[in-house]
């Protein structure tokens, strides 16, 4: 038999990030960071939002799926409505099947999780990746609604769904309490008093008198509104410490894109835990400093989630199937000489790597 020469191929691996107001699609060549496309579609209905996703998805090859959703989302793969939307208070997203017709576009291997678990997921491999020894992570999400999502022991957390951290209850800011400001929705848990009505950018605008959200972003940092929100995020933040102990918190989101914020949520986890825990993470400021941190992807930690995902369904794949191990490898010269074949082995695994850093995005 002549002999033969390999070269490796890298997975492309699709993601949908579905969200309350868009729906990112994206493809990465063999990394998570390594996006090569990407689209974005306004949420509107079920029907035309998914029509939408999938008539993108379908037009491009990829060899496994991610997608990481806003919820409530069914994520018990034993029931008939795993992949739906539950009880969203997004008017016509009730009930929604959101898995089923992205699965259907291509047969490959996939995963699917909430949009925070997800970035949980992501940020947990990532601090590995790079040597830190950790074996737990919370990810919290701050725009016009917070999620939480949690890694114990290297998985999402599910359980009997998943985590909903943004609903907690929180203590009320003395500044609420002489405006008799009682959040910005008072039918969610609570009657109101939890940290997505307290804090979430709509109660943040609400409290400072804005027109939208959008104004938030030009008022400045010495706006009290800003006191209230690291009030009630750090609340949040002691919550979840007292709760599930994650080594690290990683936050994300619209609202968290101004940096000034994290030393004063830091100070006021430390101030909500009272000294109860003496951990040098908790009440040193190095250790707070490295312990509640921004995304490494900033507004993009949604989207690394979904590519995360989908590498983890790759990987899955890879190691209880041969054939799918074995399909990772493709033949590219024939009766050549070992030695001009191994040379092309080696510049096309070389050029391959190029192909995708040049193209990234």
């Amino acid at each position: 038999a002549s002999p033969r020469s390999v070269m490796p191929s890298f997975p492309m691996l699709a993601a949908v990030e579905g969200g309350g107001t868009s729906f990112v699609v994206a493809i990465a060549c063999g990394e998570p960071s390594n996006v090569i496309e990407r689209e974005e579609f306004p949420t509107t209905t079920p029907e035309e939002t998914i029509k939408r996703v999938t008539t993108w998805l379908s037009a491009r090859h990829y060899d496994a799926l991610g997608v990481a959703t806003f919820g409530p989302v069914d994520l018990n793969t034993a029931s008939p409505t795993y992949g739906f939307i539950t009880t969203t208070p997004k008017p016509g997203w009730q009930h929604a099947d959101v898995l089923g017709p992205l699965r259907a576009v291509r047969d490959v291997p996939f995963a699917l999780d909430t949009d925070v678990n997800a970035p949980a997921l992501a940020e947990f491999r990532h601090a590995k990746a790079s040597g830190e020894c950790l074996s737990s992570c919370a990810y919290v999400t701050v725009g016009t609604g917070i999620g939480v999502g949690l890694v114990m022991n290297g998985a999402p957390v599910h359980g009997m769904m998943h985590p909903e951290g943004g609903h907690v209850c929180v203590p009320l800011h003395e500044q609420d309490v002489q405006l008799s400001f009682n959040g910005s929705n008072r039918s969610d848990t609570f009657g109101g008093f939890c940290a997505e009505s307290m804090a979430c950018s709509v109660a943040l605008a609400q409290r400072a008198g804005l027109a939208s959200t959008s104004e938030l972003k030009h008022t400045g940092d010495t706006h009290e509104m800003w006191d209230a929100a690291a009030h009630y995020l750090g609340a949040l933040c002691a919550n979840i410490i007292l709760l599930v102990s994650p080594e690290r918190i990683v936050m994300s989101g619209g609202v968290m894109l101004r940096k000034s914020l994290f030393p004063r949520i830091r100070a006021a986890t430390q101030q909500h835990l009272n000294g109860y825990l003496q951990l040098p993470q908790l009440t040193t400021q190095a250790g707070i400093d490295k312990f509640i941190v921004p995304s490494a992807w900033g507004n993009d930690a949604g989207l690394m989630g979904a590519l995360t995902l989908a590498q983890l369904a790759h990987e899955k794949a890879r190691a209880t199937s041969p054939q799918t191990a074995c399909a990772s490898w493709r033949l590219v010269s024939r009766d050549r000489p070992l030695l001009f074949l191994a040379s092309a082995s080696l510049l096309g695994a070389a050029l391959g790597v190029a192909l995708c850093s040049r193209i990234r995005r």
